[in-house]
């Protein structure tokens, strides 16, 4: 497939979201170049809600995919059918549904990767836990470099690596590398697509999308970094709003968890699979550019202990004792300690 440089593809999965078609208008109005940037869409929505492309219907550069919500297996296979809708754009783009952009981000994004490879990242990712929703509101030229970074991991109650909630730091204006992909925005190339496709059999996945994601890039050569500046605003909680897990009277991940845990090696083999988990195992595992343990090693992951030894927003990365204490939630004793809830 010819690849049509300078173009992004935007890939959005929605479920139910009734602020879709503000995100997508956030997207075109605040780009520079809003002929060069494609969306794909995937919309899982009752009859009766509002359909993402109002106002849109007419535009070639969005594309939909329309499935009934009681059809929805979760995030995962969303994203995967957005990603079917792409058609040869350079940089592909992934977002939840309800964000709000900064002006000029189609060339923030795009200068970010090219700055990066400049100076001898070959396959960089951009990625991060936006700031909040209404952040955007007051956001001043100084707070222009304030932005999130992903911190450090930690195994929750389930014996899986979730992430512990960013904080927002003075960027000095530079990138930092990080081991950690996120779900509600990345930006890369899009020659990933062929190295780390997605996965369509991990039904209703939600916590372990995102580290299953963050070392199937790792190991296929990819180098993840916090961007340098503010480029989107995520609404997060939505506690009032439709989502899959209570809409669906057959929700359950725990079959797509351990699918997780077998490719990330929590478990020794594959009898504990269901049959269907077992399709494509190798197709959708991991890369051969550098280890697992290569990434654990990174992220100061040592699974044997079920601890992290890590702060990728401390100096040098090392965690304190306390850090180390609450990096698996069964340890945690210390009351009000949150971890940000993305859905």
């Amino acid at each position: 497939m010819k690849i049509k440089d300078n173009t992004i593809f935007c890939s959005v999965a929605s479920f139910r979201d009734k602020i879709c078609n503000d995100t997508l208008k956030s997207i075109y109005e605040n780009a520079r170049y809003p002929k060069n940037v494609y969306v794909g869409i995937c919309q899982q929505n009752k009859e009766e809600d509002n359909d993402c492309k109002i106002n849109f219907e007419d535009n070639p550069n969005v594309r939909i995919i329309r499935i009934p919500h009681y059809e929805a297996r979760g995030p995962v296979l969303a994203r995967y059918l957005c990603a079917s809708l792409w058609d040869g754009e350079e940089y592909f783009l992934q977002i939840d549904s309800h964000m709000k952009f900064v002006k000029d981000w189609d060339i923030i994004c795009i200068d970010a990767i090219k700055e990066l490879k400049k100076i001898g990242v070959k396959k960089p990712v951009i990625s991060y836990y936006p700031r909040e929703y209404t952040d955007i509101e007051n956001m001043t030229e100084k707070d222009k470099h304030m932005v999130p970074r992903i911190c450090k991991s930690f195994f929750n109650s389930r014996d899986m690596i979730s992430y512990l909630g960013p904080e927002i730091l003075d960027t000095k204006d530079q990138f930092y590398q990080v081991p950690f992909v996120t779900g509600g925005f990345f930006f890369c190339e899009s020659k990933f697509l062929q190295e780390v496709p997605y996965d369509p059999n991990l039904p209703y996945l939600f916590v372990g999308e995102e580290i299953l994601h963050s070392i199937r890039f790792y190991t296929n050569g990819w180098d993840i970094y916090s961007p340098k500046e503010n480029i989107v605003f995520h609404y997060y909680t939505r506690k009032d709003e439709p989502k899959v897990w209570t809409d669906n009277k057959d929700y359950k991940d725990s079959d797509a968890l351990e699918k997780v845990k077998y490719y990330i090696k929590f478990v020794n083999d594959d009898s504990k699979l269901s049959p269907s988990m077992k399709i494509n195992l190798d197709k959708y595992g991991l890369g051969q550019e550098r280890s697992l343990d290569d990434f654990y090693n990174f992220a100061g992951i040592d699974v044997e202990n079920k601890k992290v030894t890590k702060n990728f927003c401390r100096e040098n990365n090392e965690a304190t004792e306390e850090d180390i204490t609450k990096s698996n939630e069964k340890n945690w004793v210390v009351e009000g300690f949150k971890i940000l809830n993305k859905k």
